[in-house]
């Protein structure tokens, strides 16, 4: 398991509005290193899914899908395929005295050996955490109209 946090000094309800927004996306997902498209057609809700791909030192590419929604409170992904097949990613919202406390929860195990090799050898773990803080500083930069 993996977990980032940042503290974004807005309400809950403000970083949920952004987090469900697909069109939101491109102002705080790091797109000049991994693509993400909203594949399902529709509003954004349980079922929705997503086609992720990075360019990485070996290509990879999975599918999510959202798998439960507590409005303003968490989003939970399941991966369909890929390197993290079977686990889950969670955005967790904490309202706190002075805003919401983000926590980006990433439940994975790694079963095929080529995608180990990625994660563990070749710096796949360490491009997830570089690439997830990105996200993460992006979020509260837009939230709290910071430049980012």
């Amino acid at each position: 398991m993996d977990q980032h946090r940042t503290l974004i000094e807005k309400d809950p309800q403000e970083v949920y509005a952004i987090l469900i927004d697909p069109d939101q996306l491109p102002r705080w997902c790091p797109l000049e290193e991994i693509s993400v498209k909203k594949v399902s057609p529709g509003e954004f809700g349980l079922g929705t899914k997503f086609h992720f791909s990075l360019q990485f030192r070996i290509q990879l590419d999975w599918d999510s899908e959202v798998i439960y929604l507590q409005k303003d409170q968490q989003i939970v992904y399941r991966f369909l395929n890929g390197i993290f097949e079977g686990g889950v990613e969670i955005w967790d919202l904490k309202k706190t005295g002075s805003g919401t406390e983000v926590i980006h929860i990433l439940v994975h195990q790694i079963h095929r050996w080529i995608y180990k090799v990625g994660w563990y050898l070749l710096g796949g773990k360490r491009k997830h955490h570089e690439l997830t803080q990105l996200a993460l500083f992006r979020l509260k930069s837009l939230l709290e109209g910071v430049p980012s």
